[in-house]
Parts: C-alpha cells; structure tokens; sequence
C-alpha cells in the first residue's frame, strides 16, 4: 500500500507541515516544512519526493491513496494541502481521505485520551477532543482540569496545564496514516471551525448574465 501524505495544519509562531511517502506503513521519504508559507512549496515538494524515490529505486511511485490531515489549522495550508490531495487522488484514481489533526496527534504518541489544542486567531485556541466535536475557546476561559492529557502547538507557549501535557506540535506521517486507519475519518475538504467571515452583499447576489 503506497500512500502520500499531506499536513497544512501546522500554524501558531512556529508552523510545521509535511510531505511524506510511506510503502505498506514504511517511510520511504519525507520533507517537513517548518515557518510560514509552506502552502507555497506542497507541489514542489511532493515532485521532489516522487523523483527521489524514483531515482533510488528504479520505478515510479505510483499512489494507492492519499491522506491529509483536515484541521483545524492554518487557512491557507489547508486549502492548499488538501486541493493538490485531491487532485492527485483524482488523477490515480485512488481513494482519498482526511483526519483531524487531534486524531492524526493522538495516533503519533499511541494515546487515545489526550486533546489537542492549537493556536487560533483574535486569542483564541481550537480544541479536538477525543470524542466529540472540534470547538474554539478564548484561552483565558478554557478549563483542561479534567483532560487526560493535552498536546498540540498551543502547548509550546509557555503556558501551565492542570494535566499532563506532551511536547508534540506536529503529527508524524506514521502518526496521520495510522489516524486514517480508524473509523473517524473524514472527506477530503478542509475542517473549518469558524463561521466564514464573508457575508453575502445586503442587496442579494447579482443576477446570472445573459
């Protein structure tokens, strides 16, 4: 089983994202994008990663699916990581499929108990517990005192938790392949917690030309 592996969640003062090629779970190769603007370099980084292994082996890298990992996260990261999943999924006809970046974490560590929070905008923190929906929070207002464990690139600001928390920013590609494994999987588009901020105009869309 040869699968691609996508992350464009990666967001907050440090973002890491990530490219990766794994054959039947085995890493073959990858490229972890670390700073801002890594919704640039997916496509160039995945033709690299595909000429690698094919000069190294001898023959192409050929997908039999594709995963990424939905959010939450970086708005652009997403929208660019999972538009070239598809379309890669698309051209090889092969099935595609998307993880939230809490169970793609959880999967990373093997702890099925611990929620993830990463850093939102205007203050706030996303938070993807084990079971139930993703939410947002002000962080002054967000009450962890009966997790079991937190982890996420929220947890790399210095800030105190009432429960034991794990130094994991970022999901491995093994972590977010074995996440799409599960039941709790997800289509292919990007995992928006937020309302969308752009309002159709008062007055009603303009008429359909003719």
């Amino acid at each position: 089983m040869k699968t691609i592996v996508f992350n464009g969640a990666g967001a907050g003062l440090q973002p890491t994202n990530l490219v990766a090629l794994l054959d039947n779970g085995v890493l073959v190769a990858e490229t972890v994008l670390t700073g801002r603007g890594a919704s640039e370099h997916f496509a160039p980084t995945l033709r690299s990663l595909l000429r690698e292994v094919e000069e190294t082996t001898g023959q192409a890298f050929v997908p039999d699916k594709v995963v990424a990992v939905v959010g939450p996260g970086s708005f652009t990261g997403l929208r660019a990581s999972l538009a070239l999943a598809a379309g890669i999924a698309a051209g090889h006809n092969c099935p595609a499929v998307g993880v939230t970046l809490g169970a793609a974490l959880r999967s990373t560590i093997g702890r099925s108990d611990v929620v993830c929070v990463s850093v939102a905008r205007r203050g706030r923190f996303f938070i993807d517990p084990p079971n139930g929906p993703v939410f947002a929070s002000q962080e002054d207002a967000l009450d962890a005192s009966s997790w079991g464990a937190v982890m996420g690139d929220a947890v790399d600001g210095g800030r105190t938790w009432p429960c034991p928390s794990f130094p994991v920013l970022a999901p491995s590609a093994l972590g977010i392949v074995r996440a799409s494994e599960c039941d709790a999987t997800h289509a292919l588009s990007p995992l928006y917690v937020d309302p969308p901020e752009a309002k159709p105009p008062a007055a009603g869309l303009r008429p359909a030309p003719v």
